[in-house]
Parts: C-alpha cells; structure tokens; sequence
C-alpha cells in the first residue's frame, strides 16, 4: 500500500511589535558596527562633522523604498513571481514598510529575497562609502543594515527548513509560513 502524501504546515511568524528581544539587540550592533571602521580609519572627529545632513532623510526615504522593491525583485526572479503578486505597504503600528509576496515559492527563493536588500541597500554601499571616506553613507548604511534586522530574523527562523519546502510570506507579520510535504 502507497504511503499519501500530505502538507505539514508551520507557521514561522510573529506580529512586528513581538519579535524577541535579541532582534533589537542586534539592530543595535548592527548599526555600530559599520561605524566602527571608518571610525578606525578616519577618525571620530571626521564622523562626527560628515555624518549628519539634510539630505540623509530623502536619501533614507528612497533607499527604504528600494529595499523593499529589492525584496519583491529576489522574489520575483528567484520564485517566479508575477508582479501581480507582491502587495506593498506599511504596518503603521511598527512604523515597518514591508513588501508581500501573495503565492508561494521555494525556501531557497525566499531567503534570497529576504537576504537581497541588506547586501544591496546595506552591506554594499557601507563598503563604498567606507572606500570614499563618506561619513554621511557610512552612517545612513549602518542604518539600512540595521533595519535589515527583521529579514535576519526571518533567515534565522527558516535555518532548519529542508530546501523541498514551499514558504508563503505572511501577509502581516514577520516571518512566513512553511508548507512540508510529510508522508501519512
């Protein structure tokens, strides 16, 4: 007699105002430590007078919108995704934008589109800014690193998931639920 196939499903997420408190430990490391080597190679003082400007708040505003657009692009390319697909928005109540991907996709999709946005509006324009010397995008990358904190949460919550699952974004909190295929 053949084994059936059935789903096991888990949900891996948590309202945005309840993530467990190492998550908010962490988004502060995350926001010193790319301070840390410019400050090693040019100086507190340098910091101190370029980092802050006017022109960091719009500049904050369009690289929030491009880390969420970044998502829906690894999604996108990753699961095949429609742009039909993707909701975006912000949960007022975390003052948190977030892009929603509506269908389903592998778990190795998923976490590329979740890992995407903190290497392309974090990670790598911390390096350039600290190859230039600029204070004001070292400081507004180790912001965009730091916001990343959610997505690494996410990552974290799916370390166990085998690469055969198919993972469904919430659509209203942080995480996902996972869909396993189990023998009955």
């Amino acid at each position: 007699m053949e084994a059936m196939a059935s789903r096991r499903t888990l949900d891996l997420s948590v309202p945005l105002h309840r993530l467990p408190a190492w998550v908010y430990g962490l988004s502060l490391v995350l926001l010193v430590v790319p301070l840390l080597p410019y400050v090693a190679l040019y100086g507190l003082d340098r910091f101190l007078g370029g980092a802050f400007g006017a022109w960091q708040v719009p500049a904050a505003l369009l690289l929030i919108v491009a880390h969420e657009a970044v998502h829906a692009l690894g999604w996108k390319l990753a699961g095949g995704l429609a742009w039909r697909q993707f909701k975006f928005g912000v949960a007022w109540r975390a003052l948190a934008p977030y892009c929603h991907a509506t269908a389903p996709m592998p778990v190795a999709a998923y976490r590329l589109g979740a890992v995407l946005p903190l290497i392309v509006t974090g990670i790598v324009p911390a390096l350039l800014a600290l190859a230039a010397g600029d204070a004001g995008w070292t400081f507004l990358s180790a912001i965009m690193i730091s916001a990343a904190v959610g997505d690494i949460f996410v990552l974290w919550t799916l370390r166990h998931i085998p690469a055969g699952a198919q993972v469904e974004d919430h659509p209203s909190q942080a995480g996902c639920v996972v869909h396993l295929e189990a023998a009955a």
